[in-house]
Order: structure tokens, then sequence, then C-alpha cells
């Protein structure tokens, strides 16, 4: 018994490393316990405030705000009562308030909030999500905003992105840039090109679209190729495709279908069904009908 305990002094005289950072490991080739603000650590770290690290590999919990880990990488598991702050995680991080690192790879979650300038996997925050770059999915309990996302963003609130590669969800409204993919807004959506879907509770705004848009009151976009329906209102300089709302105006070129109570176009290649129907390039006695108006050269 007595040989078994000298050996075990022995292993940690060896192994107890007291730095001028304080701290304490206590491994076996390399591997185990590590207390205090240890640079690199394989196994399970425990530090109080986490400055200048370097590298770990395995479990970290630090219970403050870090100083500086501006070159920090962990891979494994990141928790922080506070939350981690790092430069890169592949794994796992936690944090009790939020999650800052420069790369994400893998599941992040902040009670708080995220931020990153870059994340490969899935994101998480209580309030909200920042990120530049973003190829997974992120939600965030009040909003997500993103620079470019390959995936999918859920915003309670909302969610604004500049460019869109796959699904944008806002409780309230979606706010993008460029647009490929869907994009779903509780009250509204507002893009600058889409190519794709759009749909918005009250409404959706766009300057270009391809694809499907759908208001339930209205929509409102410069150039709409495909299909557009707005409960009340459609607003656009043009269409090629179809178009179904209340009010149909499509102030400069109509080349396909309006279906509404009122439709209305200044250039005509189609046909116009509803309630009256105005075509301005028809001869003038034929230019307002009632039920169907059609003009094809």
């Amino acid at each position: 018994m007595k040989k078994y305990f000298v050996f075990l002094v022995i292993f940690l005289i060896i192994n107890v490393h007291n730095s001028l950072a304080s701290y304490l490991n206590i491994t076996f080739r390399g591997i185990g316990l590590s207390i205090g603000n240890s640079k690199k650590a394989n196994g399970i770290r425990l530090n109080f405030v986490d400055n200048e690290v370097e590298k770990i590999n395995g479990l970290n919990l630090t219970l403050w705000k870090p100083k500086d880990n501006s070159d920090a990488i962990m891979n494994g598991f990141a928790l922080g009562v506070i939350g981690p702050e790092v430069k890169d995680i592949n794994g796992l991080a936690l944090g009790g308030v939020g999650v800052v690192t420069e790369k994400m790879n893998g599941v992040s979650f902040g009670l708080i909030g995220v931020t990153s300038t870059e994340i490969n996997g899935i994101t998480i925050g209580g309030i909200g999500v920042a990120n530049d770059n973003l190829k997974g999915i992120a939600i965030g309990g009040i909003g997500v905003a993103n620079q470019d996302v390959n995936g999918i963003t859920v915003g309670g609130v909302g969610v604004a992105n500049q460019n869109l590669n796959g699904i944008a969800i806002g409780g309230i409204g979606v706010a993008n840039q460029d647009v490929d993919g869907i994009a779903i807004g509780g009250i509204g959506v507002a893009n600058q090109d889409l190519n794709g879907i759009a749909i918005g509770g009250i409404g959706v705004g766009s300057q270009n679209v391809n694809g499907i848009v759908i208001g339930g009151v209205g929509v409102g976009a410069q150039d709409i190729t495909g299909f557009v329906f707005g409960g009340v209102h459609v607003k656009s300089n043009s269409l090629t495709g179809l178009g179904i709302g209340g009010y149909c105006k499509l102030k400069e070129n109509l080349n396909g279908v309006s279906i509404g109570i009122f439709n209305y176009t200044r250039h005509l290649e189609g046909v116009q069904i509803g309630i009256l129907n105005y075509c301005g390039n028809n001869p003038k006695p034929l230019r307002l009908l009632p039920i169907i108006n059609v003009h094809i050269d």
C-alpha cells in the first residue's frame, strides 16, 4: 500500500506544474486534469478566467469572462458560465451568456446570443445570432443577422441577411439583399433580388423577382418573372407570368395573365381577367373592358 502511495506522490510531483499563470496539471502521458490558466491541455481543464490560452483538446470549463483569448483553439467541449471567447472552436460550445468566436465548427448555444465570423454547423442564441458567414442552421429567439448564408436561418422576430442561399424564416419579417431559396415572414419579406419563393403574411417587397411571391395583403416589386399573389394589391413595373390580386397594377408591361377585380397595364401581351381591365396598347374603344381584355401581337 505504501509503495502505491509513494508512486502516487512521485507521479504528482512529476506532473504538477506551477507557473506564473498559476495552474496545476495532473496528467499521465500528457492527458488528464488541468486546473488554472494553462496554455495547453489535453483532457479536462477548469479555470476561473482564461487568458492567452493556446490550444485545448477535450473539455474546457471557464467560470468568468476571458481576458485575451484571441489565438485560442478549442477542440471538444467549450463551456463557460459567462461563455467561451476564443479564436476557433471545433466541437460543442455552450455559454451561460453567449459564445464569441472567430470560427465555429460544430454546435454552439448562447443563452443570450452567439457571435462569430464563420459558422459551420448549428448555432442557437436565446436572443440572437450574429455572424458573417453561415453554413448550416442559425436560430435566434429574437433574431438572426448574417452576411452570407448557406443553409437555414430562423428568428423569432426577424431575420436579416445580405446573401441567402437556403431558407429564412422570421416570426415578424425577413430582410435580405439577395435570395436564392425561400424567405418567409409572419408579417412581411423585403428583398432586393429574389430567385425562389417569398411569402409574407401581410406583404412582400422586392426589386427583382424570379419565382413565386405571395403577400396576404399585397406585393410590390419592380420586375417579376413567375407567379405573384397579393390578397388586395399587386403592384409592379412589369410582370412576365401570372399575377393574381384585388388590384393588379402592372404599370408598364404584362406578358402573361393577370386576374383581379381591376387589372391595369400600359402594355399587354396576354390576357386580363376581372371586373374591369385596362390595356393601354389596345385601340381606344377596347382599352377598358369588363370581364376580359386581350392583346396579342
